[in-house]
């Protein structure tokens, strides 16, 4: 009875809870609105100044920012910001026009500020109202720029003058707000009144129904132009004359426009104080705080280069639309909770969702069950459509069953109380799997519950995936591994020593070719054919912690991780592991952590993932607003030695690049390069690589860094070169810089020819020592051996003129004058007179002519054969060849010898001696004197020396020879002396023999005659 009147209580709970509910829906807002991906930039993150008012992208890639506290410069991770300090005459930025020269141009305040890539140029403006503005810049098809002001009409810039616009009609169309430069070269004004078109005949007034003033203009593909005003909308002008308003009345959040812009699809997005708007088929679609947007206060609206729509903000900085490719559902949007663990849908085509504290609830929003309505705990884990089109769901205390959105009571066993079931699975037996921590249950068609905690030795724990495999095989994911059970009900558990990535298995899931994925908490695993591969997504612990798989209705996989989702090709991973797509914030993602297991594709082929942000649903019907973005331009930026930047590269950091080739003094050789790259989409997922051509042999290691250092450079020509690959691993085009380190000083050529020259000049030096040293010991040398030259001559003078010879000769000029001979005193007198004569004159000199020697000789032989009478004959031969007055002689050489042949070799004969004097040319050319005698000979001679002349003819001979040696070291003349020498004669006879050779003159054929005499 109680427990009945219990059961009564129960229904009319339930049945007022239903009540309550319905009542809560009517006032939820509708399902269909949905929560987009706005990446913010502000002042936090580098922003000039929150209040962007204009946005422009220049020819390198660069997206510049015009604020009201300056303007600042983008790569897609670091703004550089140029304000009063960096040449802005105003900080107040309204107008950014990226010119097809490369340069930039900003209005600032009354001011117009030419950028051309190295320095803010200030442009002369004629006379403007210190309180205009410059709001709107073009530039012309001929190159001319034109700047709108809101004071002094339409100015234009040709070869960097202003000038007001050539036919501009100054006195009713002062405020000009905005400037459109059309396809073929018109330009369109929109004024406070209207729109002035220029053309080749000049300017003209539109015809425009609306009289606001006119705040942006834009050109639509058709030809169409778009005019924003103040006060009346958007209006399409068309081609052919028609217009169309678009305002308040049909979805424009605000009839005060401030921008326009039409994408690369053709779409109109229209900036306004409340937000923006996307027209789009025909249709208004509305961005807001409540789609997203963290500030909807437009200002300004862009499209890069990659097709990303930029959005300025009044106050929250800029804004980056991901696009509609992946939307997020919050409670927000009608959801019970922003914890999505699991999903299922029913029969009806209606999505069920499993959260995290707050029960199961249906998508649109419409229906929710908690633990008030039956449900174990508002904690759901997993998720089950069954055969019957009921619903399971596993909760942190056991199952529950729903039916048409009402709890269906279980049998206590069934009800599996106090386990966290996180894993469901029906077999085609009828068998339902529930995964738990320990173990799995089985709960049978006929009701009865069991528990294994081990299948065939294969341990059960933490179960947290099953899935039906090839062939009737099941696969269980749970923390000690991965457990295959074949259809005849054997198990094997799989594990690191198999190849498996990590123990703790998350998911599960099948490609079309069969193979097994296994989600990890360390990676990726493939098992194919016994074969596993492992596969990282990502160099981060958060992309391989992989907590769900599912399969789209193309075939790819989607891996659900810690750090956003992948989407993969299995044969291009497994090929490339790098080939994955990874889907962060940047794509629209609210959150990157993805629930385990929270994946579910529907019947319409929609992704459907459960993360910490919310509900994220991908239709691939919805093109990606990037579909392909290129791959990063890399810049360098700058190179610095000891952090001082190198003259020359100053223009690096803004894009120009060097305007001379950069050279780099050889101290300066630790060098550090600074580089970035243009990835307006992923600029946080960027990779380098870099290599120095010269120093490194290939590329380097890829980096995150955005620099580069090299210490300690030799001297040589190197070019840097550097990369960047985006995070699907495309690599972009290289940026490099040639430079070179100089030699030190002593390796430069002056340095060497230097070097050479004081090595020249030192060897010349010490030449010039040394020759001076040789020739001061020459010279002294030379004084030694003259005074000894001179010694020798005296004392040749006195041998020639000794005592005895003089005394003998007076005695036998004495012997004839006693014997009244006259004749023989007279003539033996002048002789001797004569031989004195030439002894003295021959003093004078050293050398005289072989003729006057031998002239000299023969009034020698002529007094001593008067002494000696027939004692001996003599006879002087010269040859006919011999020129005896050209060939030099030391004076009184020849006497010695002579003299040693009279005294030494004939007077100690019995019988008469001869003396012959012979002059020969040698083959050698040289002159020859040979005095020979028939004497006793040489050797018997030595052995009579006892004293007295023998010496002093002796001494003859040695200073005879001893002048010869001092003229040869003189270099004076080479005169060779043979003997004397032993001869020996016919009969017996004997004789002794000296050779002279002397060195001669030219010889001159009978020049001198046959001198022959004997006596």
């Amino acid at each position: 009875m109680v427990h009945n009147r219990r059961e009564a209580d129960g229904r009319q709970a339930g049945a007022l809870r239903q009540l309550l509910m319905a009542a809560l829906i009517l006032v939820l807002p509708p399902l269909h609105a949905q929560q987009y991906g706005f990446t913010v930039f502000g002042p936090r993150d580098g922003l000039a100044q929150s209040q962007v008012r204009c946005m422009a992208q220049d020819k390198s890639g660069y997206l510049w920012f015009g604020t009201l506290g300056g303007a600042s410069r983008f790569d897609g991770l670091d703004f550089t910001n140029f304000g009063l300090r960096n040449g802005l005459p105003d900080a107040q930025v309204n107008a950014i026009l990226a010119a097809k020269d490369g340069t930039v141009w900003l209005g600032c305040g009354p001011f117009l500020v030419h950028f051309d890539g190295r320095t803010m140029h200030n442009v002369a403006l004629p006379a403007i109202k210190p309180e205009s503005r410059i709001l709107a810049l073009a530039e012309g098809s001929d190159g001319t720029l034109y700047a709108g002001t809101d004071g002094a009409g339409l100015l234009q810039v040709q070869h960097g003058k202003a000038t007001p616009a050539t036919g501009w009609p100054v006195d009713t169309a002062t405020s000009v707000r905005a400037l459109l430069a059309l396809p073929g070269g018109d330009l369109v004004a929109g004024l406070r009144n209207g729109l002035l078109r220029h053309n080749a005949k000049g300017w003209s007034t539109m015809a425009v129904p609306f009289t606001a003033p006119v705040s942006a203009l834009a050109v639509a593909p058709d030809g169409a132009i778009w005019a924003g005003t103040y006060g009346d909308g958007a209006w399409r002008l068309g081609p052919d004359g028609t217009s169309t308003a678009y305002n308040e009345k049909n979805g424009l959040l605000q009839n005060n426009v401030r921008s326009l812009l039409i994408d690369r699809r053709g779409r109109l997005w229209a900036g306004t104080k409340f937000g923006a708007n996307l027209l789009e088929e025909g249709r208004l679609r509305t961005f807001t705080v409540h789609q997203g947007m963290p500030n909807d206060n437009v200002w300004s609206l862009f499209q890069d280069d990659g097709g990303g729509i930029w959005i300025g903000t009044d106050g929250a900085g800029v804004l980056r639309y991901a696009g509609a490719s992946f939307v997020t559902y919050t409670v927000t949007e009608g959801l019970c909770s922003d914890l999505v663990m699991c999903l299922a849908g029913d029969r009806q085509g209606d999505l069920w969702l499993g959260t995290y504290g707050n029960g199961v609830c249906r998508m649109d929003g419409m229906a929710q069950v908690n633990t008030l309505d039956g449900l174990p705990n508002n904690t759901v884990w997993s998720a089950l459509e069954d055969t019957d089109g009921s619903l399971w769901f596993g909760t942190s205390d056991g199952l529950c069953h729903i039916l048409n959105g009402v709890v269906v009571p279980l049998d206590s066993a069934q009800q599996l109380r106090g386990q966290r079931v996180l894993a469901l699975y029906r077999d085609p037996s009828g068998t339902l799997w529930c995964g738990t921590r320990d173990g799995v249950f089985l709960i049978h068609g006929d009701g009865t519950v069991e528990l294994r905690q081990a299948m065939n030795g294969s341990p059960l724990r933490g179960v947290r995936n099953i899935r039906s495999g090839a062939g009737g095989s099941i696969w269980l994911a749970s923390d000690l591994g991965a457990v295959h059970i074949a259809p005849d009900g054997t198990a094997k558990l799989f594990t690191t020593k198999d190849g498996l990535s990590h123990n703790t298995v998350f998911c599960l899931e099948f490609d079309a070719q069969g193979r097994t994925w296994m989600g990890t908490s360390n990676g990726l695993t493939c098992y194919d054919k016994g074969h596993f591969t492992r596969v990282d997504l990502g160099e981060d612990f958060g992309s391989n912690y992989v907590g769900l798989l599912v399969k789209d209705s193309g075939n790819s996989l989607w891996a659900g991780t810690n750090n956003g989702l992948f989407q993969f090709n299995p044969d291009s991973l497994l090929a490339n592991p790098a080939s994955a797509r990874h889907i962060t914030e940047e794509d629209g993602l609210r959150g990157l952590e993805c629930n385990l297991n929270a994946g579910f594709l529907d019947g319409a082929g929609r992704l459907f993932f459960g993360t910490n942000a919310g509900l994220v649903l991908h239709d691939p019907a919805k093109p990606s607003l990037r579909s392909d973005p290129p791959a990063p331009v890399t810049h360098i930026t700058g190179i610095s030695s000891f952090m001082v930047p190198i003259p020359g590269s100053d223009s690096l950091g803004i894009g120009a690049g060097p305007t001379v080739p950069l050279e780099v003094a050889y101290r300066k050789n630790h060098l550090t390069f600074n580089y970035t790259a243009i990835a307006l989409t992923n600029g946080r997922h960027v990779r380098f690589q870099y290599r120095l051509d010269g120093f490194d042999a290939d590329w380097l290691p890829a980096t995150e860094a955005r620099f580069a250092s090299y210490s300690n450079l030799p001297h040589g020509r190197y070019t840097f070169e550097v990369r960047a690959a985006d995070r699907r691993g495309r690599w972009g085009p290289e940026a490099r810089i040639a430079f070179n380190i100089t030699p030190p000083f002593w390796l430069r050529w002056w340095f060497f020819g230097l070097c050479a020259l004081a090595l020249a000049g030192m060897l010349a030096g010490i030449a010039r020592f040394r020759a001076l040293r040789r020739a001061r010991a020459e010279k002294t040398r030379t004084l030694i051996l003259r005074s000894r030259m001179l010694q020798l001559e005296q004392q040749a003078l006195n041998a020639n003129m000794n005592r005895h010879f003089i005394f003998n000769a007076l005695n036998s000029i004495q012997y004839s004058i006693n014997r009244q001979d006259r004749a023989m005193a007279n003539k033996y007198l002048t002789s001797f007179a004569k031989l004195i004569r030439k002894n003295l004159d021959a003093s004078e000199s050293d050398t005289t002519t072989l003729a006057e020697e031998l002239a000299r000789l023969e009034l020698y032989l002529v007094l001593e054969h008067m002494r000696f009478k027939d004692k001996f004959q003599y006879a002087i031969t010269v040859s006919p060849g011999v020129d005896t007055q050209a060939v030099k002689i030391p004076a009184m050489m020849l006497q010695p010898y002579v003299e040693n042949s009279i005294w030494h070799g004939i007077l100690p004969l019995a019988r008469p001696g001869r003396v012959e004097i012979s002059v020969d040319r040698t083959t050698e050319g040289r002159t020859r004197v040979r005095v020979t005698d028939d004497g006793i000979g040489i050797d018997q001679s030595v052995g009579r020396k006892n004293g007295g002349e023998n010496d002093h003819i002796s001494r003859g001979i040695e200073i005879t020879k001893g002048r010869a040696d001092v003229l040869r070291k003189l270099n004076l003349a080479d005169i060779r002396i043979q003997g004397p020498e032993q001869l020996g004669g016919a009969h017996g006879s004997q004789g002794t023999q000296v050779i002279i050779d002397l060195p001669s003159g030219s010889p001159i054929a009978n020049q001198a005659p046959d001198l022959h005499s004997a006596h």
